[in-house]
């Protein structure tokens, strides 16, 4: 399948990537990219081969958010009521994309982006990269999902003083606030996001779903309900052979080759 805007690959150890690739307008939202980026979320949630997936952006930019030509050429309600949807359902689709992702943020993270990278499972950004939901500098509220995920990461308080005054958080300031997991030198970037990304991808897929599944019901449940659905997600592990493959290679002293059945 060819895309327009974005560059889609599978590596051979079943590593995907999705680079935003709109450079010369910093990667930012149109209706097209979104298109291009839930059909490869698509291709790479059915492909057996994908074990984990990469999202960046080209250029120096992760992304700027909703295209600002496109925001200021909507004529109606409906027209901007169909954007806000389509970013939400891609920012709904990255969260909740059945396989571990992880953002790769080499540059700005504005708007929109700001949600889809917090709706990865992981986000390691490049010494050079800034968190901006400066949405109330055009006057919008975050949208996609956004201030679940900033109230979920920062808690009220904090995510109120950023979205209220649209403070700008460098990579610092990120790592510490806890949006990003860490923080590299920008030339190193790829490397320690395809490093993390391979040895996640050699992991066994059974076992790697029940714990995204598992961590993304935290928020919304109590201690008994989540023990429970360790409780049968552990007994579906137990009837995999990865299990059996794992518990083998413990005894053996070697390292385990998971196959995902």
């Amino acid at each position: 399948m060819e895309f327009s805007t974005i560059i889609f690959t599978v590596k051979d150890n079943g590593v995907a990537s999705i680079t935003l690739n709109r450079p010369e307008l910093f990667n930012s939202f149109n209706d097209a990219q979104i298109g291009d980026v839930l059909a490869a979320c698509r291709l790479a949630a059915e492909d057996d081969a994908v074990k984990v997936l990469v999202i960046t952006g080209a250029g120096k930019s992760f992304s700027a958010g909703g295209d600002a030509g496109m925001l200021a050429a909507m004529q109606s309600s409906f027209d901007a009521r169909y954007i806000f949807d389509r970013s939400a359902l891609l920012i709904q689709t990255i969260y909740s994309f059945p396989k571990p992702v992880i953002a790769a943020v080499n540059g700005v993270a504005a708007g929109a982006a700001t949600g889809a990278a917090l709706a990865c499972d992981i986000v390691i950004a490049s010494e050079k990269a800034k968190f901006a939901a400066n949405f109330v500098n055009i006057a919008f509220v975050p949208d996609g999902g956004t201030s679940y995920f900033l109230f979920e990461k920062l808690g009220h308080h904090r995510a109120a003083e950023i979205l209220f005054t649209g403070k700008i958080l460098d990579a610092q300031e990120g790592l510490q606030a806890g949006v990003f997991n860490r923080v590299v030198p920008p030339e190193s970037l790829e490397e320690e996001v395809y490093k993390l990304a391979g040895k996640i991808a050699a992991g066994p897929p059974i076992t790697l779903k029940y714990m995204k599944n598992i961590l993304r019901a935290c928020s919304d449940n109590t201690l008994q309900t989540i023990a429970s659905l360790e409780s049968g997600a552990q007994v579906m592990c137990w009837n995999s052979q990865d299990f059996r493959e794992g518990i083998q290679a413990f005894l053996e002293k070697r390292k385990p080759v998971f196959q995902g059945k």
